[in-house]
């Protein structure tokens, strides 16, 4: 028989029970927030944070609410942080099915004897991709596979010239605000509307039993666009092993010197070239040469005596995407990508490829998600200009933004990765941590920062941004900054 008091009671114990249940999520949840405020406080009162310029800032996306702040709205120089919002602009405009197209055309009349009694051209569209690393690492891939559609046209000799057409850029190669005395390293490679190889050249130093000889070198690409000066010498003496290699400005000069340890591991650095893209013209004419392809005429960038509207008959086409280009920026924290990704913006959406036209577009995407000019400071696509100045808040309106976008995805799968890649390959690899922090890494001198992404086992997704200025010892920031992000991951399990 039905008992109203027995169902009563059921019913009272059901409420009770859900009561004390939403009552313990609630207070999980403010204990999880007082507990990650005070964490972070001591965190924040560490003494190498003395006499140091820092921002935090941390909101969850998921409820649009802000978790912790300090110093958030202050102005900081970011680093390859400035990456993030230039891959999220790009994302925002080109999308990341954009296509950069690399063409090589025949101009003249191909004869039946195989001769081309006119020039060979390769018309640039800005691909930064143009290399070895969609292509098994083979540096040459892309060079040899165009000889070869040459040779299948039945081009046998070209009468004229090898052109490179960069004219989608302009050819302010590197940004004034870049360090002077570090401009042959790879991170300050050129920008270029036709590039190779990342605009420079792979140099491996290989260990020898014979004290006092010439350091043997294996350098990739093999091509005479290079002049090598080696006076490095071996030495059986570990603690004399110190080396040098630069690039004169403004040549294509490298000098290689210093002693190398017989006993040393092989070494490998690059350097980064001057004209980039009469650097790919070399190459192409050596290319076809070895393939039997005979150029009577010179290697030249297209100048204004060219006729700009008969490119010819297409020969082969090269194609990456926006998507590929962007893991590659934020991954391994590429300077040369992110700047042929400014001046690519500048082309496709002002008619004009140049940093300046870049900047214009990216400050119309900082005024899409809330923020003035005058209220921020952009120089450059990469962070390697200290021009550039951004609050942390800036970037976790960022983030926030693009984890609701349509392409957020794509953001979110270049960034580095807790424990497993990019930056953060070697940081927060504890099995509690790892693969829980999706961040971009960014440093220059006195300047390190980390913003990103932390998933929760509530379902929450946070975005955060740490900015550090004017410290002395990075390694102790980074500490701060893993420390900050595994109170993070404590406080909300």
């Amino acid at each position: 028989m039905w008992c109203w008091r027995s169902n009563y009671v059921t019913i009272f114990a059901f409420f009770a029970v859900t009561c004390l249940f939403f009552t313990a999520i609630s207070e999980a949840k403010i204990a999880g927030s007082h507990d990650l405020n005070k964490r972070l406080q001591v965190f924040l009162k560490n003494p190498s944070l003395k006499n140091v310029s820092c921002g935090v800032s941390i909101v969850s996306v998921t409820k649009n609410d802000s978790l912790f702040n300090y110093r958030n709205n202050d102005l900081f120089s970011v680093a390859s942080n400035m990456k993030l919002l230039t891959t999220a602009a790009a994302l925002e405009y080109l999308g990341p099915d954009f296509e950069y197209r690399t063409t090589v055309c025949a101009r003249g009349i191909i004869a039946d004897s195989g001769e081309l009694r006119g020039d060979l051209i390769i018309k640039g569209g800005g691909d930064p991709n143009l290399s070895g690393r969609f292509y098994n690492g083979n540096i040459m891939a892309i060079p040899e596979s165009w000889a070869c559609a040459v040779k299948k046209r039945g081009i046998q000799v070209i009468a004229g010239d090898i052109i490179a057409d960069d004219r989608i850029f302009d050819r302010a190669y590197t940004h004034p605000n870049w360090p002077e005395n570090q401009l042959s390293e790879w991170y300050c490679a050129p920008s270029c509307g036709l590039s190779f190889n990342d605009n420079c050249i792979d140099i491996t130093l290989v260990p020898d039993k014979r004290p006092g000889k010439a350091v043997r070198l294996f350098v990739e690409p093999r091509t005479s666009y290079f002049t090598i000066r080696n006076t490095c010498i071996y030495t059986s003496d570990k603690k004399e092993h110190r080396y040098a290699i630069s690039r004169k400005p403004g040549t294509n000069e490298i000098v290689i010197k210093g002693k190398f340890w017989v006993n040393a591991s092989p070494e490998k650095t690059w350097v980064s070239v001057h004209n980039p893209a009469l650097y790919l013209a070399t190459v192409l004419k050596e290319t076809l040469e070895k393939n039997g392809v005979a150029v009577k005429g010179s290697v030249r960038l297209i100048d204004e005596n060219d006729s700009f509207d008969e490119e010819g008959e297409p020969i082969i086409q090269t194609t990456s995407t926006m998507r590929q280009t962007i893991l590659v920026t934020n991954k391994q924290s590429q300077n040369f990508y992110a700047e042929q990704i400014m001046k690519t913006l500048g082309a496709q959406i002002k008619g004009r490829g140049t940093s300046e036209a870049g900047i214009e577009v990216v400050r119309e995407f900082m005024g899409k998600i809330g923020f003035r000019p005058g209220e921020y400071y952009i120089d450059d696509g990469c962070g390697l200009s200290k021009g550039n100045r951004l609050s942390p808040e800036m970037l976790t309106t960022l983030l926030a933004y693009m984890s609701k976008h349509s392409y957020g995805k794509v953001l979110l799968d270049s960034l580095p990765t807790s424990g497993i890649d990019g930056g953060l390959r070697r940081r927060m690899d504890a099995p509690k941590y790892r693969s829980r922090i999706r961040a971009k890494t960014g440093y220059i001198a006195r300047t390190s920062t980390l913003s990103g992404y932390i998933d929760t086992t509530q379902g929450d997704v946070f975005a955060f941004s740490i900015l550090m200025n004017n410290f002395s010892n990075l390694k102790a920031m980074q500490k701060i900054q893993d420390g900050i992000c595994q109170a993070i991951v404590d406080c909300y399990q």
